[in-house]
């Protein structure tokens, strides 16, 4: 297969199918949205959810990350830029891809 190929996946870090819940928080707004994470990896993640934000907008997520057995988890706070956004439902469900820019203690 050709290297330049567009439909080679080259990301170097591996992901994670999620599958968690996720609140998302415009940073120049202070807006709230809600949706799922569906994969996340090292560098980056991407959500499904309602919202269509803008290429480059800053956002910080929370992920409520499960925990193992009966034991929760804490959830897990980053700040990310967005992608891509590609409509998953016609006018009601979109997939956005994010980079991680920071991570957060929470």
């Amino acid at each position: 297969m050709n290297p330049a190929d567009p439909r080679i996946d080259r990301r170097d870090a591996r992901r994670i199918q999620m599958g968690c819940k996720a609140r998302l928080k415009v940073l120049a707004s202070g807006e709230l949205f809600y949706g799922e994470c569906i994969e996340l990896s090292v560098h980056g993640l991407s959500v499904r959810t309602a919202f269509v934000p803008r290429f480059g907008e800053k956002i910080e997520i929370v992920l409520m990350v499960a925990g193992m057995g009966a034991l929760p988890a804490a959830p897990l706070y980053l700040v990310a830029e967005v992608r891509r956004c590609n409509e998953v439902v016609q006018g009601h469900l979109y997939d956005i891809g994010f980079a991680i820019i920071e991570r957060k203690a929470g």
